[in-house]
């Protein structure tokens, strides 16, 4: 890091005690997510000149008050006219780890503002014992640690870190993946204004972190207090072992103008961050926030079946191609996909000669088509669709895109037929460390949703467009791509 680089950031995410001034109830998720996580209310410090207790937790007069001479966490969440007298008064009488100034109003904002944050920059700089995230910033969220300010939050840990400049993006991306994905996180954190630490500190922490196999950032723009962050982030991705999955706000000029009264971050180039994919293993991710979660969800595919071995073994399993086998049930969504997939440059062999007669001797189809994609109408229930879909898995394909459907309003013996084929096809692409990714096209229907969430829970990988699906598997492979020439 560049203040202390024996300073762990394990502190932050998994205090042993945090403080909070000056508490009161409109910062109720705050404390609530302290509540309903378990965080050891012995341990949390809420801090209130007039309170006596917030949503049942007690709270201190003053932060002399407080029986601990040392502070993991503090946040910080006072008017901004307040928070240099807080913070040196805090700093005067307790040490303090990390601080997390959540309070926004300051270089962001106007002239007054930016002084501010200037001093808050001076005062954290010369003090060797305290680290600080924000201003303007949410704050950490780790599971393991007990430690969010949402209540909402999943409580269930992953392999997943978190880097966001904004505090609502970052709770979006928790909270919309863990319900559409059924993903978790190891930690994350919403950085805001960076006078301190900044995205380049926290990338080098999530790549020592055994409990984080890849991150997800979401970027602004630098900091004015980041003299050198531009070139130190760079060499920090160069050396990352992890992927590192980057949405970038601020593409345009437009947006840049946003950027700057949002976390007051200076914008940064096309021609520079090409650059920097170019010349990392990093990966870039298209304008949404959707892209990013469906780019992250293809990642944690991967990691579930071999995060327990090695970079080098892992080299084996990334995808080594784009050749995609489509199997659907109409010649005009065929057509579509073949369209869809194509311009995204993924190529779908064609089945002809030899290699169609052997599918024909499997499946002598009167209507529909072998060519690929595969149009099958009428015989998903039957035992010939696994027999013909596991036939058309060859070794030149990489990747098989399914296009399914809700059939939950089946009768139970024709759903559990269907169910049962689809089990069938998952375990031999599975076998062949091949990916098998469905197509549930979203619209809104109770018993869709169900079926949605049995597919999650039972281990498909499953998107809601063809084209989201094909993104998402063309990001992996090109991360693949990126880490054996490292590696070669």
């Amino acid at each position: 890091m560049s203040k202390d680089k024996d300073h762990s950031m394990d502190l932050l995410f998994k205090p042993r005690n945090i403080a909070l001034f000056e508490a009161k109830e409109k910062l109720y998720y705050f404390l609530s997510g302290f509540k309903e996580h378990g965080y050891d209310q012995n341990n949390l410090y809420l801090i209130s000149p007039t309170e006596e207790e917030v949503l049942g937790l007690k709270c201190y007069k003053s932060i002399d008050d407080i029986p601990s001479d040392s502070i993991d966490l503090f946040i910080l969440a006072v008017r901004r006219e307040l928070l240099i007298d807080s913070l040196n008064n805090i700093l005067s009488k307790k040490k303090v780890k990390f601080i997390h100034f959540f309070s926004a109003g300051t270089g962001e904002s106007d002239e007054l503002g930016v002084k501010i944050e200037k001093e808050l920059r001076e005062i954290i700089k010369n003090n060797n014992n305290t680290r600080a995230i924000g201003p303007n910033c949410m704050g950490v969220y780790c599971p393991e640690g007990k430690n969010t300010y949402s209540p909402t939050f999943p409580k269930e840990p992953g392999n997943i870190g978190l880097i966001f400049h904004s505090g609502d993006l970052h709770s979006k991306m928790i909270l919309y993946s863990s319900f559409k994905y059924n993903m978790a996180f190891s930690k994350g954190v919403s950085v805001g204004n960076c006078i301190d630490l900044q995205i380049s500190d926290f990338l080098e922490y999530f790549n020592r972190d055994d409990d984080t196999d890849f991150v997800c950032v979401y970027f602004e723009g630098f900091s004015k207090y980041g003299e050198t962050e531009g070139k130190r982030l760079f060499n920090v991705l160069k050396n990352m072992n992890k992927p590192v999955l980057i949405l970038r706000g601020g593409r345009t000029t437009r947006a840049q103008t946003a950027v700057y009264t949002h976390t007051g971050s200076l914008g940064s180039t096309r021609k520079m961050w090409q650059a920097v994919y170019t010349q990392t293993r990093a990966i870039e991710v298209g304008g949404l926030l959707d892209d990013l979660i469906d780019y992250a969800n293809m990642f944690n595919q991967f990691f579930k079946k071999y995060h327990n071995l090695p970079i080098d073994e892992q080299l084996k399993y990334y995808p080594k191609g784009k050749n995609a086998l489509c199997i659907l049930w109409s010649g005009g969504l065929g057509i579509l996909d073949t369209d869809a997939l194509t311009e995204l440059g993924i190529e779908l062999p064609y089945f002809e000669g030899e290699a169609l007669e052997r599918l024909r001797e499997v499946y002598p189809l009167k209507i529909g088509s072998l060519s690929n994609p595969l149009d099958l109408p009428w015989i998903v229930v039957s035992d010939i669709f696994p027999k013909i879909c596991k036939a058309a898995v060859t070794d030149q394909i990489d990747f098989i895109i399914l296009e399914t459907d809700s059939p939950m309003h089946w009768d139970k013996e024709r759903f559990q037929k269907y169910y049962n084929n689809l089990i069938e096809i998952r375990d031999h692409v599975n076998s062949l460390n091949k990916y098998l990714i469905l197509i549930l096209p979203e619209y809104p229907h109770r018993a869709r949703l169900k079926y949605y969430k049995r597919l999650l829970n039972e281990g498909f990988i499953v998107y809601p467009s063809i084209k989201r699906a094909a993104k998402s598997f063309l990001a992996l492979y090109e991360y693949g791509k990126k880490i054996r020439a490292f590696y070669s």
